[in-house]
């Protein structure tokens, strides 16, 4: 599984203790340097023949280094808008790698292990959870950047469960600082961590959400019980519940009833469905998330909306999606921004504030004094300084109210999880509002988002926060407002640059005037606007 060839410089130790004496000599002023020097390490550790005893307790070592290293340069390419800079893709290959080599170092142990006796033998338990976590690891690297894994991961992943039960090990307690928060874990355990992770729909999540996920797979992951699917009982269980086939490439998937079979291990969600929901129903009431126990997150509600997500995903045996159609429009402009979205809805007029007349500029006044009017060249030439662009995307198909868009190789705008957008199929279409939901890039390169549409056809308005005490300045902001549709029961709604808009506060609209109204419900939570409901 080693990522690459050995290096042919000489190993810097030659047991643990030597191994722990230059790991603390690192240059951790230059984290990049001090990660070059541990991943050349490895390598050669892993092409070496060395004592087993000793290789297993300097992975220790070098997994703690390894982790603490990989934090440090975690923001380079997390949470990043798409596509990553060459710096920061490189620095997440470097990452990467570093998991391929940690992964084939402990799976090296675990060939010595098996066929031991002795001291090495009594830790399989421990190495054999390593390599599950390493190989769950190298499966969500990909996911912090939207990429596609190797599917061969998931035969690697259950291929170590079954190896684990075989041996009668699955369910051993072994320490592990860095994946529980108690520091106690278990093959069995570290193995539903990583297949509940990915059943979470990662490629639909911002970087804070994906934390908060594996904050609470920290907390509870040892709540759900993996079930021989050929006896597991059918009470306490979903009507699909989820299930994972050891004997296939894939994931955890909704099993129906009647089709387990004896390679399926069905996780028993009930406990952890108990859990959710009551700290769900907590928030309904208004706890604070701190009180409960619950990873940090920017709000209640931001809390609630993401354990209601994850419930339905992993307790309530969501139904499969309806398939995707391809359309016969091959291309949709995007405009992303609120500025840039408020522009083109407008058919090319800027946002200009509604309590105070704009100055008009000299070429205006020029404009007036001559012709009598503002001529269209100037209205042009001002459009042009403000260099917005609706980019052309490639439609690849079409779901009940998301689109799935290539980015162009022409494209300026980089695209992450939860960015507003405004969308019009063709060149003459109408514009709908929506957000980027979903990303995706392909192993040939592609970069494909899903762009989910919100009901109701646009208009811009002008908003800001009612209370002056809960806005930085009395600007107005341009904003949209969504009609109401009654007969699918879809209430009127607006949306806001995010920051404006508090569940309960006043918010101003103006319509010839300031209109207040009270924020009732967040609709929607993007990274740059919130959709909401007020009355």
């Amino acid at each position: 599984m080693s990522a690459s060839p050995p290096t042919t410089r000489s190993l810097p130790f030659a047991e643990a203790r030597s191994c722990k004496e230059w790991l603390n000599a690192l240059p951790l002023t230059n984290i990049p340097q001090a990660q070059s020097l541990v991943l050349e390490s490895l390598r050669q550790l892993n092409s070496s023949q060395f004592d087993a005893l000793e290789r297993l307790k300097c992975l220790e070592l070098m997994r703690d280094k390894a982790a603490f290293l990989q934090g440090e340069q975690r923001a380079r390419y997390f949470g990043k808008t798409l596509p990553l800079s060459p710096n920061d893709a490189a620095a997440w290959s470097t990452n990467r790698t570093l998991l391929e080599e940690m992964e084939a170092g402990y799976r090296r142990c675990l060939l010595e292990a098996r066929g031991a006796r002795g001291e090495l033998a009594v830790h399989v338990a421990l190495i054999t959870q390593r390599v599950v976590r390493y190989v769950g690891a190298q499966m969500l690297f990909p996911a912090l950047v939207y990429r596609r894994f190797d599917p061969k991961l998931w035969e690697r992943l259950h291929g170590e469960l079954a190896a684990a039960e075989s041996a009668g090990v699955a369910n051993e307690p072994v320490k592990d600082s860095l994946g529980s928060d108690d520091g106690n874990t278990s093959v069995a355990e570290t193995y539903v961590h990583m297949v509940l992770f990915q059943a979470a729909y990662l490629s639909e999540m911002t970087a804070p959400q994906m934390d908060f996920a594996e904050g609470l797979l920290r907390l509870w992951a040892r709540r759900v019980a993996l079930r021989p699917g050929a006896t597991a009982p059918a009470s306490g269980f979903a009507i699909h519940p989820l299930a994972v086939d050891l004997a296939r490439d894939i994931g955890a998937r909704p099993l129906a009833p009647g089709d387990a079979r004896e390679s399926h291990r069905v996780l028993d969600t009930e406990q952890l469905s108990r859990t959710l929901r009551k700290r769900i129903h907590a928030l309904l009431n208004d706890d604070d998330p701190a009180t409960l126990g619950l990873p940090a997150v920017a709000s209640p509600d931001d809390a609630r909306v993401q354990l209601q997500r994850l419930h339905r995903l992993w307790c309530e045996g969501a139904p499969p999606r309806p398939p995707a159609k391809v359309p016969a429009e091959k291309t949709a402009g995007l405009a992303f921004g609120i500025p840039e979205i408020g522009f083109f809805l407008t058919g090319g007029k800027a946002f200009e504030q509604p309590d105070r007349k704009r100055e008009m500029t000299r070429q205006e006044k020029q404009d007036i004094e001559v012709f009598g009017r503002i001529t269209e060249r100037t209205q042009s030439f001002m459009v042009s300084e403000l260099n917005y662009s609706l980019e052309p995307w490639i439609v690849v198909d079409e779901m009940m109210g998301a689109w799935r868009l290539q980015r162009p190789p022409t494209a300026s705008k980089g695209v992450a999880i939860g960015r507003l957008v405004a969308m019009r199929v063709g060149d003459t279409g109408q514009f709908f509002l929506g957000m980027l939901t979903a990303l995706a890039h392909e192993t040939d390169g592609r970069l494909v988002v899903t762009v989910t549409l919100f009901p109701g056809k646009p208009e811009v308005v002008a908003a800001r926060a009612a209370d002056a005490r809960n806005r930085s300045n009395a600007q107005w902001s341009p904003a949209f407002r969504l009609p109401a549709l009654e007969r699918i029961n879809i209430p009127e709604s607006l949306v806001v640059p995010s920051g404006v808009a508090s569940r309960g506060r006043g918010i101003e609209v103006w319509k010839e005037g300031p209109h207040e109204s009270t924020v009732y419900e967040i609709l929607e939570r993007g990274t740059d606007f919130d959709r909401i409901s007020t009355f």
